[in-house]
């Protein structure tokens, strides 16, 4: 069985996730990434929109829920994917992404992420 995987990467938003108070007041730079699969169909060789999932519908969802601040970045990305798999039941299975490019963990100089395989 033939896949197409729609990807969006390296969307870059600010927002308020995380556990410390200071968090939520000054927020931090996240990027996210998502890949989904769906079915290839005859819609697809004659090129129906309706075939397929917008990569700017999915942005959407993204952005509105970077928009609400969580303590964690494992509820935002849950969250994220119940949304995109209630709207598009044909999704096979995704994977997304959520860094915190500077996490206020004392002497860290990289970031830290999650990781939701669905």
């Amino acid at each position: 069985m033939k896949t197409i995987e729609i990807a969006l990467s390296d969307l870059h938003f600010h927002a308020r996730h995380g556990v410390f108070k200071q968090e939520n007041i000054v927020g931090n730079e996240f990027i996210v990434a998502l890949n989904v699969r769906i079915p290839f169909t005859d819609g697809i060789d004659d090129d129906d929109l309706d075939a397929t999932i917008s990569y700017a519908d999915l942005y959407d969802i993204i952005a509105d829920e970077m928009k609400r601040p969580r303590k964690l970045l494992e509820t935002v990305a849950n969250d994220i994917c119940l949304r995109i798999c209630g709207k598009w039941p044909q999704i096979l299975s995704g994977e997304i992404t959520i860094c915190k490019s500077t996490p206020p963990i004392p002497g860290i100089t990289g970031s830290a992420s999650v990781r939701l395989f669905f």
